[in-house]
């Protein structure tokens, strides 16, 4: 069954997993969502998960690029993505959390926010403010000072090229790290105002070029409604092995109604009964009136899991 994923064009994780897609060579299927919400069609799905993208296989959804990826390498059978280990994990989440934050900074700042709405042709800057307002609403982080970005983002350029001394930051081939760094330098080089910042920088630009020449693969279109109607059809598999490991979960158990929230923002619960809880990945159930079976999977890392009340 091939992958669906849920998505818009100007979303930067979005572009981390399409262009993940296409090196790993999967076939997938796209569905364009709202920049804002709501997402009827998406919601039955994920159980309220705001963020963007959303990856489905059949009644199976995945939440949070972190657990993407690693379920997209282990359909394609990669053994690359993780092979530098701790340190490409670690520039992994360092971008998709500190320098993520520093590149909206950058693209929100009053002088190029014209140019970044622009991309956002579904809704008025008035709309997304209202709802990012939503998003952020309870979060456990806070965007950069515009000065403060353009310096950290400087500082960052710098250091990434005078450390690029192969195509890749761990070597010839592309890591999770690659990934992560790629999609917070295309969304700042989408942006004309700040495109210049990182075209200072020969290494960086070479990089960003050969990031975007792997493309987004082989993908067909299908509508919301289809993809809604395929998690329905379709019964969820749990993952091999499924377990609760107590050392994570302490005295939760399979089948135990729970919620799991983000840490950082778009704190929306989504509840349901939990199937796994292992070092890498957390899986509930959830019996949706629309979608029925489902089963949603979040990574381990930066969520909390509680029981329901």
């Amino acid at each position: 069954m091939q992958p669906i994923l849920h998505h818009y064009p100007p979303s930067l994780f979005s572009e981390k997993i399409r262009t993940l897609l296409g090196y790993l060579k999967i076939d997938w299927q796209s569905v364009i969502i709202p920049s804002i919400m709501p997402r009827p069609d998406l919601t039955p799905l994920s159980g309220g998960y705001r963020k963007t993208p959303i990856l489905q296989i059949g009644a199976n959804i995945y939440c949070d690029t972190e657990i993407i990826s690693r379920k997209l390498a282990a359909l394609a059978g990669n053994e690359s993505l993780y092979a530098p280990g701790f340190a490409a994990e670690k520039v992994a989440r360092w971008a998709d959390t500190e320098l993520f934050l520093t590149t909206v900074a950058l693209n929100f700042r009053p002088e190029a926010i014209g140019g970044q709405m622009g991309q956002l042709t579904d809704v008025s800057l008035e709309e997304f403010q209202k709802d990012r307002a939503a998003f952020s609403s309870g979060a456990t982080i806070s965007i950069a000072e515009p000065a403060s970005a353009v310096a950290s983002f400087e500082s960052t350029l710098e250091s990434l090229a005078s450390s690029l001394r192969s195509p890749f930051i761990f070597g010839e081939t592309p890591s999770i790290a690659d990934f992560s760094v790629y999609h917070c330098l295309w969304f700042v080089a989408g942006n004309s105002i700040n495109l210049p910042m990182i075209e200072k920088y020969a290494a960086v630009s070479e990089f960003l070029g050969r990031m975007r020449a792997i493309s987004h693969g082989t993908f067909t279109e299908i509508s919301s409604e289809e993809a809604l109607a395929t998690g329905t059809e379709a019964t969820p598999v749990a993952p091999n092995n499924a377990e609760v490991d107590h050392t994570l979960a302490g005295d939760l158990k399979t089948g135990d109604a729970v919620t799991v929230t983000p840490n950082d923002s778009g704190r929306i619960p989504v509840s349901g009964h939990l199937v796994s809880w292992q070092t890498n990945e957390i899986v509930i159930t959830r019996d949706d009136p629309k979608a029925g079976a489902v089963m949603v999977h979040f990574p381990n890392h930066g969520y909390t899991v509680a029981r329901a009340e």
